[in-house]
């Protein structure tokens, strides 16, 4: 006799466990787990595409990239091709072979937005915002055959990436 009473305990507290249980089958709970997943993935592929697309980092390194090739090609060698002690060199391998292997000075962000009548300028607060315009130099090197496009260069960043 105790042991058919204990049986009915034990049905009766699992019946009144089921009770409370959610049926994952249904309609809406099916509609709320598809909604969280799609919310999720937006997420994630909305993150994704940020930090592909607008990752400050490389859109600084870009945007003085580009600034460190106008400024050779526009300004640096056209000054220099034009300047008397340039058209005064008579073997232009050995007076600009130094100027290959040790470079010429360092030129700072801020002449980089300050050259040529300031055409830059519009840079200077975004780039400013993350790098120091004194200390982010950019140090070029020209190449063989000393032509417009024959150099390389190297930038010393001192930003907040």
């Amino acid at each position: 006799m105790v042991k058919s009473n204990n049986r009915k305990k034990y049905s009766s507290a699992i019946h009144n466990s089921n009770r409370y249980r959610t049926n994952l089958s249904s309609p809406a709970i099916k509609k709320t787990i598809l909604l969280v997943i799609m919310i999720a993935s937006l997420v994630v592929a909305f993150s994704i595409i940020y930090t592909i697309f607008f990752n400050t980092e490389k859109v600084i390194k870009s945007k003085i990239s580009a600034l460190a090739t106008d400024y050779y090609e526009n300004y640096f060698y056209e000054n220099l091709i034009n300047s008397d002690k340039f058209k005064q060199i008579k073997n232009l391998d050995t007076e600009m072979e130094k100027y290959h292997t040790d470079g010429l000075a360092p030129v700072s962000l801020s002449n980089l937005l300050l050259y040529d009548n300031q055409k830059n300028d519009e840079y200077r607060d975004y780039l400013t915002t993350y790098c120091d315009e004194n200390a982010t130099t950019i140090k070029f090197y020209m190449d063989p055959p000393y032509e417009r496009t024959s150099y390389h260069y190297d930038i010393n960043y001192s930003c907040n990436f």
